[in-house]
């Protein structure tokens, strides 16, 4: 079996860090437009939560990423969130959350330093994204 990949250019896997380390101690998080299996553009949302161990996208911005996203010919394929003491592994939380198999779940781990990793999750099961 292949290991699906998709590309995150630097400048946008740095703004990615950069809003959740904005958000601590709470969870940051946000959306993706992709084009292809390239992510194309971010956008950074607020946490409804305001927690440290959950997030919730604020409906209005996620509406607003959406048409924004379809106003260039792209489609939203993906959502980031931060663990701000742990790492950039997928939670049963996260899993559970996890509702559409065809986006990419991006998690930024911030318990030793940024780094991110990539999911795809299906039937509950989650499989690494590798990120170019």
């Amino acid at each position: 079996m292949t290991t699906p990949v998709v590309h995150l250019p630097d400048d946008l896997r740095q703004q990615i860090i950069n809003h959740c380390l904005g958000q601590l101690p709470n969870e940051g998080c946000g959306l993706v437009a992709m084009d292809g299996d390239a992510i194309i553009r971010v956008y950074p949302t607020g946490n409804d939560l305001s927690s440290p161990t959950g997030y919730t996208i604020p409906p209005q911005e996620h509406l607003n990423a959406l048409v924004d996203a379809e106003a260039y010919g792209w489609h939203l394929g993906g959502v980031f969130h931060s663990h701000p003491d742990g790492s950039p592994e997928m939670s049963t939380t996260d899993v559970r959350a996890a509702l559409d198999p065809d986006w990419v779940y991006l998690v930024v781990g911030l318990g030793g330093g940024p780094l991110v990793r990539a999911w795809s999750v299906q039937g509950g099961t989650t499989e690494e994204v590798s990120l170019t």
